[in-house]
């Protein structure tokens, strides 16, 4: 069957379940990925977040038909059977043709392509919903003006429009299956689902039954923890009206469309954009609660991306709020270091350049914003490349200007932009000390992480640079901050990862650090193998310790997680 003929036969399958129910048991799969429960729905899926993502989308916009409550085991190895059917079909797209050569230049294009492709459909955002937070706070708050011409709300509304809704599905969550916060009103009207005792059953039986009625529930109807009504989310700086401007914005109904492929975008998955369904009787429900607050970030950044003033504005904002945040990550872990941004080097501007003790960071930053990679893998290959070259390549041309001031030993000077001279740097206190790092928001995935495929590099007289993305940047600090790390153990990993390109498979840099932190990829490993393939274990370490805290600026939940008293969704 052809991949058409198998996503049309998956959307007939998934539309034969009531909405609520079938969106709901499919967000509790979704909380189960991580903690690798479930095994027995899951453990046959190739790409669980982006799999089940698929299966709802589906469904989302199937013709609503309700003719069962829920799936049997059988039919749910039957989507299981479809989607790695699917899955594999996409694969397929980067095999040869029966009169194809396959040479060199074939299977580097296929190196390039392959992992560009799949990166980027199958995985989720990787990343702590207070980074998002941070993010949108500090980026479009100045550019309110804009968004409040358009929707009427500001930054602010929407952020408290997540921050209430977040809070009302965690303690909907306490309450149904920790049992440690009171119910709310009326629990039993966000469900279809009713409790059935049978008349002959003792009272004490029938007693307990009544307790843990809301835990059943749950147990069968896991959407319940998520539906609300509007009025739900009002609070003291949020008031109904701004609660349904959101609610217009973010959510979305069950309604028949032409969705079939997972890399569809037009019309793509609605529950990326719009991940907040309108059920029956204005009751809603939220798919998964962290995709809301990236949901609010891409209709944002729409908004003040619609015309170029706004534009303008937008992509100037960002860029300097890039490098304000890597600066003040080097400041918080380095602490006495000394900073230099905004600076020319030979009537050239640099982004940051840190000096700590006998090291220095050559630092670039770019937002770039990568494209969507296209099905045909020659196609995609010369677009990858060219936004490639666009942005870590171009950085790595810039670093490796002030890098090669290191190198040769020759003074640094360092001037404004009206070539004013700021300070002269002796390179030689930095003999073999210097590293360059390009910071940008997106990551490109496995040619980021190994640059050797794509980044020409003369290692004789110049060593690959760090390209990481800020997230991944901040989160590895701030676990070294947490293990009481020093600095050194940050330019230890610097000096390690230089070595693991030409060798490495890799789509998530985190899976580097925590190989790193737990001592699982070090120096003999690297050397001993000709091949290192990371897996996603090696990030678990993050997710532990951000359950003890990480560190975030305003990190949700901190005084819990300081006490161990919390389970969180």
């Amino acid at each position: 069957m052809s991949l058409e003929t198998k996503s049309k036969e998956l959307k007939n399958l998934v539309s034969a379940y009531p909405t609520d129910w079938f969106l709901g048991n499919l967000c509790q799969l979704m909380s189960f990925i991580a903690n690798g429960m479930a095994q027995d729905q899951l453990g046959n899926l190739s790409s669980p977040l982006r799999q089940l993502y698929f299966l709802a989308g589906l469904h989302i916009t199937s013709l609503p038909q309700k003719i069962k409550t829920q799936y049997t085991e059988e039919e749910w190895d039957k989507f299981v059977d479809l989607l790695n059917d699917i899955e594999n079909e996409y694969s397929k797209l980067f095999f040869p043709e029966p009169d194809e050569v396959i040479d060199e230049e074939w299977k580097k294009v296929r190196s390039v392509a392959m992992p560009s492709f799949l990166s980027y459909f199958n995985q989720g955002p990787l990343n702590y919903e207070e980074q998002t937070i941070n993010w949108i706070k500090d980026l479009f708050s100045h550019l309110d003006a804009t968004i409040q011409k358009e929707t009427g709300l500001t930054t602010d509304d929407f952020l408290t429009f997540y921050d209430n809704l977040d809070k009302l599905v965690q303690k909907n969550f306490e309450s149904h299956s920790l049992g440690s916060a009171p119910l709310r009103k009326d629990w039993d009207k966000y469900t279809k689902l009713k409790m059935a005792i049978p008349e002959e059953v003792p009272e004490e039986i029938r007693n307990i039954g009544k307790e843990k009625e809301a835990l059943y529930i749950s147990v069968a109807d896991h959407g319940i923890m998520n539906r609300f009504y509007a009025e739900e989310l009002v609070s003291d700086n949020l008031t109904i009206d701004q609660v349904n401007k959101v609610l217009s914005l973010l959510s979305c109904k069950r309604d028949e469309t032409d969705y079939l492929y997972y890399t569809s975008t037009k019309p793509g998955n609605p529950l990326y954009e719009r991940p907040i369904i309108s059920l029956d009787e204005n009751m809603f429900q939220v798919f998964e609660i962290k995709q809301v607050i990236h949901s609010i970030e891409y209709l944002l950044e729409s908004i003040c991306s619609k015309e170029e003033k706004s534009k303008t504005a937008y992509i100037d904002r960002k860029g300097k709020l890039l490098e304000t945040k890597i600066v003040d990550l080097f400041k918080l872990f380095f602490k006495d270091c000394e900073v230099y941004t905004g600076y020319y080097v030979d009537g050239c501007e640099q982004d940051i350049l840190i000096l700590w003790k006998e090291y220095a960071f050559i630092i670039e930053a770019k937002g770039y914003k990568l494209r969507e990679p296209l099905r045909d893998p020659d196609k995609a290959f010369v677009r990858i490349k060219d936004d490639f070259k666009g942005c870590i390549e171009y950085a790595y041309t810039q670093t490796k200007r002030v890098e090669e001031k290191f190198v040769n030993q020759e003074p640094l000077k360092i001037c404004d932009k009206d070539g004013n001279l700021i300070k002269e740097i002796d390179t030689q206190k930095y003999e073999n000390n210097d590293f360059s790092i390009i910071v940008n928001l997106k990551s490109f995935g496995q040619i980021q992480n190994d640059l050797s495929t794509l980044l020409p590099v003369d290692k004789e007289c110049s060593a690959y640079p760090w390209a990481v993305k800020l997230d991944d940047l901040e989160t590895f600090l701030l676990m070294l901050i947490a293990k009481k790390k020093d600095p050194m153990s940050f330019i230890n990993y610097l000096i390690m990862r230089e070595e693991l390109h030409g060798k490495l498979i890799c789509s998530d840099e985190l899976e580097i650090c925590g190989g790193f932190i737990s001592g699982k990829i070090n120096d003999k490993v690297i050397e001993k193998n000709d091949k290192i393939v990371t897996m996603p274990d090696l990030a678990n370490i993050f997710d532990e310790q951000y359950k003890k805290g990480l560190g975030f600026k305003n990190e949700k939940h901190w005084n819990e997680k300081q006490e161990g008293k919390t389970l969180f969704l």
